[in-house]
């Protein structure tokens, strides 16, 4: 079994799947399709975001908040032993948790490339 469906199955016995609420894509013009071409094009599904959005390190920058994966958020939860596959997924969303509206997921390189505490 792939990661992905790993994940996806992990997440969906996760207790704390219900404080995400429903991914909605922000609503500006722009916007419209940009989140479905990069999720397709990194190799993100909706678990993976879910993930991020309840364990990831919050951070407010320019009127966004970023939800950034890394060691440290993951250690001692059902996906520490996925940490090398979801270390630097990065969520910008325009509200966070519940019902968060995203505007892009990437991976973030600086966090991908290094282990941090």
């Amino acid at each position: 079994m792939d990661t992905k469906k790993r994940l996806t199955l992990i997440f969906e016995a996760d207790e704390n799947k219900y404080k995400v609420g429903t991914l909605e894509v922000a609503s500006r013009h722009q916007y419209d399709s940009h989140l479905q071409r990069r999720l397709q094009q990194r190799s993100i599904n909706e678990a993976m975001i879910k993930i991020t959005l309840l364990y990831g390190k919050k951070q407010f920058r320019h009127g966004a908040i970023l939800f950034t994966l890394n060691d440290k958020s993951l250690h001692n939860t059902f996906y520490s032993q996925f940490t090398d596959a979801l270390r630097g997924l990065r969520v910008v969303c325009l509200n966070g948790i519940p019902n968060p509206q995203i505007l892009t997921v990437y991976w973030h390189k600086d966090t991908k490339q290094r282990l941090r505490w």
